[in-house]
């Protein structure tokens, strides 16, 4: 059995998104990964607080919920990815286990940093968006990503041969069923 997962890339004019959009000149600046259809929970690294920056960590999100619901003209693209049953059950097992314990991982600041200077730094319990998202892919099988994890920004996802664009636009338009 086939199943289907979703990666969002956005830019939501936050001062730490128009920061990383100024200094790489990239069209999204987070990403965010979803197991139950475009408008299900998606998960990523980020703010844990619609108004504040920090604390940031691992977060629940969702197209329909807090900041994406404040600001659904937020632009944004819609990928989607065909995965086995296997990978689809290796992903979710991963993502539940680390969610059940997200009071241990924190953002991965520095590693943010040194990504953009093209050096891994792996810190463990520690992630950036596109880290996370890209790590997740590779080792439930889903992906293999050409700079590997740490070295991944979130607009490398828009290469990826794999993926499938559903939606291009805002938040707020994304359908219902992608």
């Amino acid at each position: 059995m086939e199943h289907t997962i979703y990666i969002l890339l956005t830019r939501s004019g936050t001062c730490f998104s128009r920061l990383i959009h100024l200094a790489t000149a990239d069209r999204y600046t987070h990403v965010s990964i979803g197991l139950d259809g475009p408008l299900g929970d998606f998960y990523s690294f980020a703010r844990k607080y619609e108004r504040f920056a920090l604390p940031a960590g691992l977060v629940q999100e969702g197209v329909q919920l807090g900041f994406f619901r404040s600001h659904p003209s937020t632009p944004c693209c819609l990928y989607r990815l065909k995965v086995s049953q296997a990978v689809y059950d290796r992903l979710r097992a991963r993502l539940s286990g680390m969610y059940a314990q997200r009071q241990l991982y924190h953002y991965n600041l520095l590693g943010v940093l040194a990504c953009f200077f093209r050096l891994p730094l792996p810190r463990r319990y520690h992630y950036f968006c596109s880290q996370f998202v890209a790590t997740l892919l590779q080792e439930c099988g889903a992906l293999d990503l050409p700079n590997g994890p740490d070295l991944t920004r979130p607009s490398d996802f828009c290469r990826l041969e794999a993926l499938q664009s559903v939606h291009q636009g805002c938040v707020g338009g994304i359908p219902l069923a992608a």
